[in-house]
């Protein structure tokens, strides 16, 4: 039976391993995740968007090794409200329970961290803010590999500025899943598919994976589409709390903070995690959207 501490630690641990695979989506974006907390007079920070640079023939003149300098593209991303979830313990309760209580409560505070994130990605897939589609995907019910060629096709038309080997094509857990029942994992992606829902490299494309929230079939893009940041929140004022600590996702860099809070009449004990996120449109033609109809109305 842990004591206070060591259910903080049992947390803490429990949402440091389980963070890369609840945010791996955002390794489809342009992201600028860190843990520094803004000033008071920031509300925005601007974000690079990850575009390819293009290829010419070598001129000694005008084209050597020394590259001219520039500003890269940014998307400006403006923060809301710091985002915030958590739970609390009597004290009797904190006496009663063990450490599958505790890493149970940190994996699903993540999961709801990650719809968040998700969430503020998925809001920005609309007709006004990405214009073109690829229309005619057919029912969830029906999308099967055959399904994932046609897109590719359209994709590589060259009214298209997205390329497919460095795309992403996102699905909605209903064409995800219907797509995945029908593939041979021996063949695509293996166990990790099954297990991790990301399947590499499927008629080329970077990854096919599933974003939670998204209401439409899907959508296909390269990173430079959307732009994502995140910035820490912690108590102005450590002095109230029990135990204020960090935890970094290392592959996206989002930060949380984990704060651990008593309430010395009742004995209860609160645990919650936080952070700011926030996303906004990069490049409007870096993303093509999937309908499942012939119109896009």
């Amino acid at each position: 039976m842990p004591s206070t501490f060591a259910g903080h630690e049992i947390y803490a641990r429990k949402a440091l391993k389980v963070l890369p695979a609840q945010l791996a989506f955002l390794g489809a974006f342009s992201t600028d995740c860190s843990g520094e907390v803004l000033d008071k007079k920031s509300k925005s920070v601007n974000v690079p968007l990850i575009r390819m640079n293009e290829a010419g023939v070598f001129n000694r003149a005008n084209n050597n090794f020394a590259r001219p300098a520039g500003e890269p593209e940014y998307a400006e991303v403006t923060f809301g409200e710091p985002i915030i979830t958590g739970f609390a313990v009597t004290a009797d309760q904190a006496s009663k329970i063990d450490k599958v209580f505790w890493e149970g409560k940190a994996e699903l505070n993540m999961t709801a961290v990650a719809a968040s994130a998700s969430t503020a990605v998925t809001n920005l897939v609309t007709k006004a803010n990405f214009a073109k589609a690829v229309t005619s995907v057919g029912a969830s019910s029906a999308f099967s590999k055959t399904g994932v060629g046609k897109i590719c096709a359209a994709i590589e038309n060259s009214t298209n500025k997205l390329r497919v080997r460095f795309s992403t094509l996102v699905l909605s857990g209903e064409y995800f899943y219907s797509l995945l029942a029908g593939l041979d994992a021996s063949v695509y992606g293996g166990n990790e598919a099954i297990r991790g829902g990301v399947i590499p490299g499927l008629f080329g494309f970077r990854k096919v994976m599933t974003l939670p929230g998204l209401q439409t079939p899907g959508f296909v893009c390269e990173p430079s589409c959307i732009a994502f940041a995140s910035r820490g929140f912690r108590p102005a004022d450590e002095r109230p709390y029990n135990l204020v600590r960090e935890v970094k996702d290392p592959e996206s860099g989002l930060t949380l903070t984990v704060v651990e809070y008593p309430d010395g009449p009742s004995g209860d004990l609160s645990e919650s995690v936080t952070t700011r996120i926030g996303a906004d449109v990069g490049d409007e033609g870096s993303l093509v959207r999937l309908v499942a109809g012939a119109s896009d109305d």
